[in-house]
């Protein structure tokens, strides 16, 4: 029986892990020795066989605490098989089959440094909330010393879908370095340059916990989240920039007229460049953008249309919102990115159009859009349906109102448990409670209807007045 050193998985949130690495920065060789001894101890003592995991807490004077055992490979057993060269999955397969380990604890040695990220399909702003939906894009990105495990097809597959039936993690993202610090920065580039359009993902969250200066020095712990990240803004909810909303509304628009990048001196580029020619210039495009209950109302012109600068064909756009003006130049756009300058300086989007709603990722962050322009006026008007449905499977475990309270937009009516978290499901509109139809300690499925909400009458009647 032997031991393969330590995983250090102090970053967690709601007890779940966050950031696994091998080997520890806080322990030591002597520390190392101990913890391993008395893992193998506790394995003999319950006569266990079989690849297992055990778990301890460590103080700041380095004593440690017997935890739990696990009797299984876990998640992040990839990042022990790196910093030791082992693969735990045969073992335990060689183990099963009767056969000797084929290394010695002396045999066993760590060498150079290895870190995991979980990518899930959740919002850390909104207490890590699980999501749940269709994926229309995974692209995952790897280099040298990167591994990604992942439970999706690359590319654009829009049959792929989030249950919730399983727990939320869609990837696991593994790097390998000589060092902590060449470790570090592999995974926080995949987290960066890895896209996934369809569901919230944590990625900036991740990026920034890797990021954070505590975690550099190996000082985090597991009050790391609560104490050090706190603050954090990918812990809040934000509103989306003029940036992000101008581009939305060109890819938007690339849909009417097409912004991508003819070939040099080609027919097709000088009939771009002629049409639509003006010399009173372009009236300007009205656009509304939805994203979560924000509306926004911007106005895109097209400020230098298809003209031809020497060789290269040229779109310019303002967009603008109430009294704030941005100006994007030379945009051209593929099937995924976006191409522009802005401020003066060229930048990069990835995007992605199905039907009204628009994916935006820049600069490594998210935001999602939807173009509600055309929608009918008493469309537009809907401020929500009254209905509050429960998010996904799980358990009652209370509800706050009875039939005939009054209640108001965003108050709580009930909580829902599911996936080891609390869920507050919220009123989505002002108005009376109609029909509740659960109550504490029920089982639900996802989409079943749990509480009516029916619009205030008297409301209604003094806006009709």
């Amino acid at each position: 029986m032997v031991y393969l050193g330590e995983r250090d998985c102090s970053i967690q949130r709601r007890h779940q892990k966050v950031v696994e690495e091998a080997p520890s920065p806080f322990v030591d060789q002597a520390l190392r020795e101990k913890m391993g001894a008395a893992a193998v101890q506790a394995a003999k003592a319950c006569h266990y066989v079989g690849a297992g995991t055990v778990e301890f807490l460590v103080d700041a004077e380095k004593n440690f605490y017997f935890l739990e055992m696990n009797t299984r490979l876990q998640v992040e057993h990839p990042v022990t098989e790196l910093v030791t060269g082992t693969d735990l999955v045969a073992w335990q397969i060689r183990t099963a089959a009767g056969e000797v380990l084929p290394l010695t604890q002396d045999q066993i040695s760590l060498k150079g440094h290895a870190m995991e990220v979980r990518l899930y399909a959740e919002d850390p702003a909104n207490q890590f909330l699980p999501q749940t939906g269709p994926v229309h894009r995974w692209s995952p990105a790897v280099g040298d010393g990167m591994r990604i495990d992942a439970g999706l097809l690359s590319g654009d597959h829009q049959r792929q879908v989030v249950s919730p039936y399983y727990d939320p993690m869609l990837a696991k993202i593994i790097a390998y370095g000589s060092n902590r610090e060449e470790a570090r920065r592999r995974p926080r580039q995949a987290v960066e340059n890895s896209t996934l359009f369809g569901v919230n993902i944590n990625s900036e969250f991740l990026g920034e916990v890797l990021n954070h200066p505590s975690f550099i020095k190996g000082e985090a712990t597991t009050a790391f989240i609560a104490e050090d990240f706190g603050d954090n803004p990918t812990l809040h909810a934000s509103t989306s920039s003029l940036l992000e909303k101008a581009l939305a509304c060109v890819v938007s628009y690339s849909k009417l007229s097409s912004i991508k990048q003819p070939s040099k001196h080609s027919s097709a580029a000088l009939n771009l460049g002629l049409s639509g020619w003006s010399n009173t210039g372009h009236a300007p495009w009205p656009y509304k953008m939805k994203a979560d209950e924000s509306l926004s109302e911007l106005s895109l012109k097209e400020v230098m249309h298809s003209e031809l600068l020497g060789s290269q064909l040229q779109r310019c756009f303002e967009i603008s919102e109430a009294d704030q003006k941005i100006n994007l130049s030379d945009v051209s756009l593929t099937d995924t990115h976006m191409r522009f300058a802005y401020e003066g300086i060229y930048r990069r989007c990835e995007y992605q159009l199905v039907g009204k709603q628009i994916f935006i990722k820049y600069d490594g962050a998210y935001s999602q859009f939807e173009d509600v322009t055309h929608l009918s006026a008493s469309a537009k008007e809907s401020i929500g349906s009254g209905q509050i449905s429960a998010s996904m499977d799980g358990a009652i475990i209370e509800v706050f109102v009875a039939s005939g309270d009054k209640v108001l937009k965003g108050q709580t009516l009930v909580i829902l448990e599911a996936m080891k978290m609390e869920h507050p499901l919220k009123a989505d509109i002002d108005g009376v409670i109609d029909v509740v139809n659960v109550k504490k300690g029920d089982q639900v499925k996802l989409r079943q209807l749990l509480i009516q909400v029916k619009p205030d009458e008297a409301d209604g009647d003094t806006a009709d007045a």
